[in-house]
């Protein structure tokens, strides 16, 4: 996950397809800022699964 979270990383299979390559980092640093995680598994045969986890609200 820690290279997909870096400003501005574009993967070299994403390059041609628009985007500014900010979105995962802005997810990773949004669920930080809540105590909460991301995380990614490749998903054979192709593709990935991203998995963000929050804790639960006390109130």
């Amino acid at each position: 996950m820690r290279i997909l979270a870096v400003d501005f990383y574009r993967a070299p299979a994403a390059r041609a397809m628009p985007g500014s390559g900010l979105g995962l980092a802005i997810v990773a640093q949004t669920a930080a800022q809540h105590g909460g995680t991301v995380t990614t598994e490749p998903h054979e045969p192709h593709g990935t699964v991203g998995t963000i986890r929050l804790p639960r609200s006390q109130g």
